[in-house]
């Protein structure tokens, strides 16, 4: 009692102190590593280095509490005593890892968990000091070296604690303080699992949860979570800022060296140094994270990776999976697998190039180098052979886990031995089966990196989708407004509802600078057959592409029928009917099959479908080839469908980009008679063509484009009254047809 009494004033005395000195010099700025730091913030990192240092050896001993779970007698508690002495090293070991990453990388809810839920915390700590000596080392030793570096651990974190709490006593620092201590308490539920002792689940539930091996159940559902927790990290984590995950992350690498340091009652003296490919990970990890450390983390996410999905798809393990040995390798393998993934995930590392690869490829080399002769020198007769004391299995190079796995591999270990002599020991040298190990590893990273580029593609695709789905809701708010309580159905230009009208339209493809169409103005209304003529690279089809809402709009707006094609994309492409210039068809299918497909795209009913099929294949005088597969159409069969298919639901607005281009006369007179007698319905026809004969023939009024500009504007009988023939006229803006295609139109048109 006096023991914990004196611990327990030193402890308030620290905090007191720590928050005093901070207080009296709050304004103050010391300069560190080229930048300002305030110096109470200095203290608390100067104080969380400390107690890093400090914890660590503490972390590295063995705690009796895990020796004793699984027998019978000699035990130091009673199974209520375990178990409490158990939750309070939890909780314990997740307020060190805060008070330790915290005062670096800031977050709220560390920082009240720190102020405010560190104190029963540490309380329990000092009250029980005796039973946590006991639990650490076997007996009420208050002298004993592991004792002294616990107090000092609990004495260091009280100070930084304490310090906390007393700072937010000073600013009154209590607004919302009961929603913000359950935020605080919510948040380390992940770091529960995270730093979960080992040994608690054979201490709760005994030998239980079956065999991991094999891709037995037990085995495949570890499997799945593996892959299922950094995604479910990645969805929960990606909207916060990257301060917060940034802490998570950090936190969660501190984990993975307390879960890998903290059981070393499994290990030789060889294993426990971090030279497994897995456990270097473990180091790796912490380090590149604190410090953003590319190259350490470029490695962990290439090599290490793979090499722990390896370790999890082919465990080395056996018996059930709540015994500790077991815990461990499963928490090891999996932090090294999916925690170099969140790196680049949620942004904390940029996404790596192949040059990355490269190094982390040479430094991997030379980590095979150094394990297989550290196996080959400490598997030496002069250590005790394999299974000696000093024995090591880096990489699994020197035992038969692979053999046991691909029998094959048998004869390249044993047939291909070096035995020789050294440094006073007989020793054991596999080339081969190290070579062949090696090799096929650096196959499964190149086929990892096509893996990480096929995430990159989906995660881009993802993000793309967010931003245009962020976009369309922006849209609609903005649409919303400007209907003034109309519903969303209704055309955003009333006055517009017969008439495609195109205002200041312009469009400039990406990569470059010249406008392919500029400002180009039009209206065209219902009863109207309307040509749009112009030379090649004149901008017609890209006109016709961004009417027709296939391509954006870079300047201007586009109404059909009132609707912006823009902003009301599904309404406008709904009164619309299009044939394209390339007579693009699903050529398995046939030409009804086809023909049904867009009809119920467009919601037409059964029996407006089925008399419009029979209409238009008798007056293009397809019923020979109507169920044969489109593959097997000529080219003005093809057209046929597709103009089957653009007027199956009778639209208000008839587009067509060349509709004649390559047809027989008697397709092409279907056509055009079936063009009059959709205007004649009070229906709209705006169609491109160099045929300038059919134009004159057929249309009201024509358009005139070139170099992009719109030219001329004229109804056919005012043309004629001016005493000229529409090729006459055609040939006074067909100037410039000779000029050089923009090379970026030209690409975009052609895809």
């Amino acid at each position: 009692m006096i023991h914990a009494l004196v611990l327990g004033v030193c402890s308030v005395g620290g905090a007191a102190g720590t928050y005093f000195l901070g207080r009296a010099c709050k304004e103050k700025q010391i300069k560190i590593f080229k930048r300002q730091i305030c110096f109470v913030d200095f203290i608390k990192q100067v104080l969380a280095i400390l107690l890093f240092g400090v914890y660590m050896p503490h972390l590295f001993g063995k705690e009796v509490i895990s020796e004793q779970i699984g027998l019978q007698d000699g035990l130091l508690f009673s199974p209520f005593g375990y178990v409490g002495m158990s939750v309070l090293d939890w909780v314990t070991t997740i307020l060190t890892a805060f008070a330790i990453i915290s005062p670096f990388f800031p977050k709220q809810e560390a920082k009240d968990f720190r102020s405010f839920w560190s104190i029963p915390i540490l309380l329990a700590n000092i009250l029980l000091i005796k039973s946590v000596a006991v639990s650490i080392h076997g007996v009420a030793d208050m002298t004993h070296w592991r004792t002294i570096i616990f107090e000092v651990n609990i004495l260091l974190m009280s100070m930084i604690c304490g310090a906390s709490f007393l700072e937010a006593i000073a600013a009154k620092d209590f607004e919302n303080i009961g929603k913000r201590l359950g935020k605080a308490a919510l948040s380390i539920v992940l770091y529960l699992m995270a730093f979960m002792p080992i040994y608690f689940p054979q201490l709760i539930l005994g030998e239980c949860g079956g065999d991991a091996e094999g891709l037995t159940l037990v085995h495949r559902l570890l499997i799945y979570a593996a892959c299922l927790i950094p995604v479910i990290i990645y969805f929960a984590q990606r909207k916060k800022s990257f301060q917060d995950k940034h802490f998570l992350l950090v936190t969660l690498s501190f984990a993975g060296i307390v879960q890998y340091f903290a059981w070393q009652l499994f290990r030789t003296r060889a294993q426990i140094l971090p030279l497994h490919l897995c456990n270097t990970a473990i180091i790796l990890m912490f380090f590149a994270y604190v410090f953003r450390l590319k190259s350490l983390y470029y490695f962990t996410y290439f090599i290490n990776v793979l090499g722990a999905l390896c370790a999890i798809v082919l465990p080395e393990v056996s018996g059930e999976l709540s015994l500790m040995q077991n815990m461990v390798y499963w928490y090891d393998h999996m932090y090294a697998f999916f925690l170099p993934l969140l790196g680049v995930a949620l942004g904390i590392f940029t996404r790596p190039k192949l040059k990355v690869m490269s190094t982390s490829l040479i430094v991997f080399t030379l980590y095979i180098l150094c394990a297989a002769a550290l196996n080959t020198y400490l598997n030496g007769s002069k250590f005790g052979g394999f299974d000696g004391e000093y024995g090591a299995n880096y990489f699994f190079l020197y035992d038969d886990f692979f053999i046991d796995k691909f029998a094959f591999a048998y004869s390249l270990k044993y047939d291909f031995l070096v035995q020789f002599t050294a440094f006073g020991s007989e020793m054991e040298f596999y080339p081969m089966y190290t070579a062949v190990i090696y090799l096929i590893f650096i196959a499964l990273i190149f086929v990892m990196w096509g893996a990480y580029t096929i995430l990159f593609n989906v995660s881009d695709s993802h993000r793309k989708l967010a931003y245009h789905k962020k976009l369309q809701r922006v849209d609609r708010l903005n649409l919303l407004k400007e209907l003034d309580g109309r519903p969303l159905s209704s055309p955003l230009n009333p006055e517009g509802v017969n008439m495609v009208k195109i205002k200041n339209f312009s469009k400039t493809y990406a990569g470059s600078t010249k406008k392919s169409v500029e400002d180009l103005s039009l209206e065209i209304h219902d009863g109207e057959v309307f040509g749009f003529i112009g030379h090649n690279g004149a901008g017609k089809s890209t006109t016709i592409k961004s009417l027709v809402g296939i391509q954006s709009i870079t300047e201007g707006s586009i109404e059909i029928e009132g609707y912006d094609i823009a902003r009301q994309p599904l309404e406008a492409k709904l009164r619309l009917g299009y044939v394209s210039d390339n007579h693009a068809l699903y050529e398995k299918l046939t030409g009804r099959e086809y023909i049904n497909y867009v009809a119920d795209l467009y919601m037409v009913s059964k029996e407006d479908k089925e008399a419009r099929i029979n209409k238009f294949v008798k007056m293009f005088q397809l019923e020979h080839a109507i169920d044969n597969e489109i593959k097997s159409y000529s080219h003005g069969m093809k057209q046929k469908t597709m103009v089957i298919a653009a007027l199956i639901h009778n639209p208000k607005v008839w587009v067509l980009d060349e509709p004649l281009t390559g047809l027989d006369p008697t397709s092409a007179w279907q056509i055009k008679e079936c063009m009059r007698e959709h205007a004649n319905a009070g229906n709209i026809v705006f169609f491109s063509s160099h045929v300038i004969e059919v134009v004159e023939r057929i249309c009201d009024k024509i358009a005139i484009i070139s170099g992009g500009k719109l030219c001329r504007v004229s109804t056919i009988e005012e043309i004629k009254a001016e005493g000229l023939s529409l090729e006459q006229l055609y040939l006074q803006y067909a100037q410039k047809k000779d000029e050089p295609v923009d090379k970026a139109q030209a690409s975009e048109e052609a895809v």
